[in-house]
Order: C-alpha cells, then structure tokens, then sequence
C-alpha cells in the first residue's frame, strides 16, 4: 500500500519515524514546516499523515468524528483498534493542525477512490 514507507505497524500499534513523517510532509503534503524536519527538537508527525492512516484503515464515513488534544512525537506507538466503522470512535493526539486539503484530496483520488 502506499502508505507503508511512511509507518511502521506491529498488529494494531503504528508507528512513525521522524524520518518518515519528515518524508511524508514534504514529498507528499509538500508541508516544509520546520516542526516535521527530522532533527528538529519539536519534531511532530504531520497531521495529514495520521488522517491518511486512520482513512487507509477504516475508509470514508459520511460520519466521521475527530479529537485533536495533542501533538505526535516519532516513535509514538497508536493503537488502531480493529471495529466495525460503524461504532469506530477514534482520537488522535494532535492539536492546533491545519490540514492540507490539497494534500488530502490528492491522496483520497489517488488510492481510496481508485479502490471504489
């Protein structure tokens, strides 16, 4: 899938090196917001890359509900839990993004809509 060299999964646990949100950001998102350079001290996973993962996993809903309380940092490990989309109430810790809908629209025709 496209998304695997920008994650590491275990089961349910994803992880994000700082070097693949660092890649991510700029190749994908093209986001060049020092926080997602990798040596950065206040480095966090982009966010549009935690939106595109949770779509990878669980698809487009017309309802769809997000809980931004915080940032990511790399190596954050993030249970995505296997549900039915149906009862799927999924948080995040991300806060104060803006996300890109250049970057989401691109990615949404490039590989949810192809599958449809």
């Amino acid at each position: 899938m496209f998304l695997e060299q920008f994650h590491s999964s275990n089961n349910n646990i994803v992880s994000i090196s700082a070097e693949q949100g660092s890649s991510f950001a700029k190749d994908i998102s093209n986001d060049f917001n020092p926080i997602h350079d990798p040596d950065s001290k206040r480095f966090c996973v982009p966010g549009d890359l935690l939106f595109a993962l949770v779509l990878g996993r669980y698809g487009i809903s017309e309802k769809m509900s997000f809980n931004f309380a915080g940032m990511v940092s790399a190596e954050t490990e993030l249970l995505f839990p296997k549900l039915p989309v149906s009862i799927l109430r999924f948080w995040m810790a991300v806060k104060s993004l803006i996300w890109k809908s250049h970057a989401v629209d691109r990615y949404c025709k490039m590989h949810l809509l192809s599958r449809a």
